[in-house]
């Protein structure tokens, strides 16, 4: 081959590998479908979690000691369920295909991922209070998924299905403020206009307190079956001011087999009503000592105690500190008087 045209051969090949390099970099950049939109996110490094919805509507999650709390709305306790959904939603989302390179605010708004139109921003920050992750979903793709643009990056995606993420902090909390089976139940104690008290002898209730009343034990067991799955709307701090003048008069006791007490007081103010949970375990003794010659059912009964006890603990850390307001059939349904069981 003559020099001229080796030389012309090998300046062809040259801006071919250079062609070749630049677009197989360029493609090393990108994501491939199927690939997670969020590479290498550890969730255990995860401090906060902020939502940012195009209503104006905004849910901040932050981790406080072993569970998050909502920090925008009075700090409340998140149910943990709910905020590890919402982490492994994010951890999960993957892309369908790269759709875009103009992340100018014009080249956004096309996807609706502008800060004005985004339907969701979605901010991660880490134990420093360092933002680490921060994106935007836009619009959906006649339902194939959705457009996706991450701060500081220059490609805009589409997700692999759609993305749909609870706009409410409500949506993030456990609204059941009480649920005790009938069976879980060994006694009752009622203060309202009388004291009353209910027993279960024999897997029936029966009133032992008024003594020869006229009192009926059918009312008892009835009574007894109305606090499971018990609902609140809304909450609020001891301190604060939607309470003044909240009177409550009315006590609920409410033993279980393994002896944990829930301690519920009713109040009204007006139209609206009222409750406070506490928990204490009764008959516990300061000091637990197991035997070897102990039968299964001692040692089963210290087991039930120590379970309380760590049942009572959490209800108070989730509840105890709060007073927690109903609707009006939820109120009624358990804060009876004596008339009720006649």
């Amino acid at each position: 081959m003559k020099l001229r045209n080796l030389s012309l051969l090998t300046g062809i090949l040259f801006v071919a590998s250079i062609f070749v390099y630049m677009n197989e970099n360029r493609r090393g950049t990108d994501l491939l479908s199927g690939s997670d939109y969020i590479k290498g996110l550890d969730i255990g490094k995860i401090k906060k979690i902020s939502l940012s919805f195009n209503d104006n509507k905004k849910v901040i999650l932050t981790r406080d000691s072993n569970q998050f709390v909502i920090e925008n709305q009075k700090s409340y306790p998140a149910d943990t369920a709910k905020v590890n959904d919402l982490i492994y939603k994010i951890a999960s989302i993957q892309v369908n295909e790269k759709v875009g390179s103009d992340t100018s605010e014009e080249g956004l708004k096309k996807y609706e991922l502008d800060s004005k139109s985004r339907k969701y921003f979605v901010e991660l920050y880490d134990n420093d209070d360092k933002r680490t992750v921060a994106f935007s979903v836009g619009k959906t793709q006649k339902g194939k998924g959705n457009y996706l643009y991450k701060e500081g990056s220059n490609e805009i995606y589409l997700s692999g299905e759609n993305l749909w993420l609870n706009s409410s902090h409500k949506d993030f909390i456990n609204t059941v403020l009480l649920d005790v089976k009938k069976d879980e139940i060994e006694r009752i104690s009622l203060k309202t206009d009388k004291e009353i008290e209910l027993e279960k002898v024999d897997k029936e209730f029966v009133i032992k307190r008024p003594e020869k009343s006229n009192l009926k034990k059918e009312k008892a067991n009835d009574y007894a079956s109305k606090f499971n799955n018990l609902r609140f709307e809304d909450y609020f701090a001891y301190n604060d001011s939607e309470l003044n003048g909240v009177q409550f008069s009315k006590d609920i006791k409410i033993q279980l087999k393994n002896k944990m007490v829930y301690k519920v007081s009713l109040g009204k103010k007006k139209d609206n009503h009222y409750i406070k949970v506490n928990a204490l375990v009764n008959e516990v003794p300061k000091k637990i000592v197991v035997k070897q010659d102990d039968d299964k059912e001692k040692l089963q009964n210290i087991e039930d105690m120590i379970q309380a006890q760590g049942q009572a603990q959490k209800i108070n850390m989730e509840k105890g500190n709060w007073v927690y307001k109903v609707d009006k059939s939820t109120f009624e349904k358990i804060a009876v008087d004596s008339k009720f069981f006649m």
